[in-house]
């Protein structure tokens, strides 16, 4: 189980993955954020590469998988205590800590803390902090065939290109968004910023079995309609679905 959250990425798609990506595979997963579809998919015998350009998220991953005890440690210590006007600043300034475990403990804190997940920024709900989030930090193991890869100095989409002993390419894409007005919003450490519409050409035309999943739009659905030879829509409960209960679309090129 994994102790983040984030409401982007959270998806009921696992049983028809394991059904198109055959077990023993190696599954280069992109955009790696709360790992919880990683860390399903490793425990049904799936090698995965799980993927990042941002830093942060690797760190903190790379710290959870060495040492959750010191994580674990350092956020219920009498020293890692704030008030509710702290927040605000630890959102900006959390990243400037210069141990990478403490960075980590405030990666924690502030994504349980979200309503969104988002670490950098957005509303802060301070009942999400508590014991039963702690449990699934305490008793964190890593998985056995999860493997974390930080792709440095390149754009996401770029790193889909690298050369990879990979057998599919997974990629949990969050909201669907053509907004080409998207060069004025403000991105955290913790977020990846592409353009979708750039994501959709390089499913176009590679030739990697590749699996995008998105939260159901219409716009979404109808574009990839074109070029998918697989289009599942699938329910809250994880089941294929009608466009009218679809929750999420798992789109593949196989």
């Amino acid at each position: 189980m994994t102790p983040l959250h984030h409401k982007n990425y959270q998806t009921n798609t696992l049983s028809e993955i394991l059904k198109i990506v055959p077990e023993g595979s190696i599954v280069d997963s992109y955009l790696l954020f709360d790992g919880a579809l990683e860390i399903a998919l490793s425990k049904y015998q799936r090698f995965i590469c799980a993927h990042t350009t941002q830093y942060v998220v690797y760190e903190f991953w790379k710290c959870l998988f060495e040492n959750p005890n010191q994580i674990y440690n350092i956020v219920t210590s009498e020293h890692f205590k704030f008030d509710e006007q702290d927040y605000e600043y630890l959102q900006e300034h959390w990243a400037k800590y210069k141990d990478q475990f403490i960075r980590s403990a405030f990666f924690y804190l502030l994504n349980k803390c979200s309503t969104t997940g988002a670490i950098s920024h957005g509303k802060l709900d301070f009942n999400k902090f508590n014991i039963s989030n702690l449990f699934d930090l305490k008793t964190f193991k890593a998985p056995h065939h999860m493997h974390l890869v930080y792709d440095k100095n390149i754009d996401f989409i770029d790193s889909l290109q690298i050369e990879t002993k990979g057998n599919y390419c997974l990629i949990n894409a969050g909201v669907f968004s053509l907004d080409y007005f998207a060069d004025g919003k403000s991105y955290g450490l913790d977020e990846t910023r592409f353009e979708h519409k750039v994501l959709y050409q390089f499913f176009s035309n590679t030739d990697k079995k590749t699996i995008i999943i998105y939260k159901f739009r219409k716009q979404a659905y109808d574009l990839y309609s074109k070029e998918a030879k697989t289009l599942m829509l699938i329910d809250q409960y994880g089941k294929q679905t009608d466009v009218e209960n679809a929750k999420e679309i798992l789109i593949a090129n196989f």
